[in-house]
This record gives C-alpha cells, structure tokens and sequence, in this order.
C-alpha cells in the first residue's frame, strides 16, 4: 500500500526534532518509540490561523498566494521550500481583518487581488508589497474573480448578497 505524502509543505508546523528523534529510533528494539505530538512550533514564515484562500500565479507558475485569518497574506515561491525563508517571498499587511479570498491577474503577473472580512478588496504590486489600493464594500467580502474576458474587470461578491465588479483601471479613485 502505497502512502500520499506532500511533495512540499509550505509553513505550518515545525516537526524537525520529532521527525529526527523518529527516524532515530527506527529499527532499535526493546525501546520506547518517542511520541510524535511533541510540537516545535510554527515553521519560519508561516500563518499563525487558519488559510482561507489560495491562488496559483498563471504568468509565475512557482509563486502561489495565501490568505488566512491572521489578517495576512503570503506570497510563496515552490522552487525555495527548502531554503532558509522556507519558500516565503513576502508578507503583506494591508488589511486589517481575515482575507477571505486571494486571485492573481490571469495576464499581468505582479497583479494581486484580495477581499477581505474588513469590508474591503484590495490590489496589490508585488514588486512593491508595502502598497495598495482599496476599495469598500458593504459586507465582508466572500469571493474575487477576474474577468476572464475583459482582464481589467475585478468582480467582488459580498455576505450580504451583492456581487460589485470594477475597472481596474480606475480602482481606488472611489468611482
């Protein structure tokens, strides 16, 4: 029977030493074999609560987004997973409740768009992380979609119902 593993883990628990003190104690005999539930903590770079949405960059096929609870959102580069950063590029703050839903550009590849629970959705320069342009919403946000289409259209849909779409062309001008 062969086993799933994950190819890659990005974030999330540390379990290097409890993974060590495993792999030590395999094959020895009459000896207790550790307990895996002792936890090292969260891996460098790593969401402190819940994803709540992901989304994988079409134009930068290594770099995927997160979004969580802790008020963040991640951006991730596969190809680095093992390096020091473990994989992380950066880390943006620029809302200031849980991200509910992440959506690169379908076309321009720095181009992120994130919704968020503070009533708000936001775009974001990956090449400047630091700086965003927002626009409100009525309710915390549920979804993000580009246009497929038309690419310069970002469509919000919101808890109580309604569905927004913009011009990105003209985002945060309050138009």
């Amino acid at each position: 029977l062969n086993v799933l593993e994950p190819s890659l883990v990005l974030g999330g628990e540390d379990t290097s030493s409890a993974d060590a003190q495993w792999a030590n104690s395999m094959g020895k005999k009459k000896q207790q074999r550790p307990s895996m539930n002792h936890r090292g903590g969260l891996k460098k770079g790593s969401h402190t609560d819940a994803v709540m949405s992901l989304s994988w960059n079409s134009v930068h096929r290594q770099v995927i987004a997160s979004g969580s609870a802790d008020r963040t959102v991640k951006l991730w580069d596969v190809t680095k997973a093992d390096d020091a950063t473990g994989g992380l590029a950066a880390t943006l703050t620029h809302h200031t409740d849980k991200i509910q839903s992440v959506a690169w550009h379908p076309s321009e590849g720095t181009i992120l768009a994130t919704g968020s629970y503070d009533r708000t959705v936001a775009i974001v320069d990956a090449r400047n992380p630091h700086e965003s342009k927002k626009e409100k919403i009525p309710a915390d946000c549920e979804s993000i979609a580009w246009d497929p289409h038309q690419p310069h259209l970002l469509t919000a849909a919101s808890e109580d119902g309604s569905v927004l779409c913009w011009d990105v062309r003209k985002f945060g001008s309050g138009t």
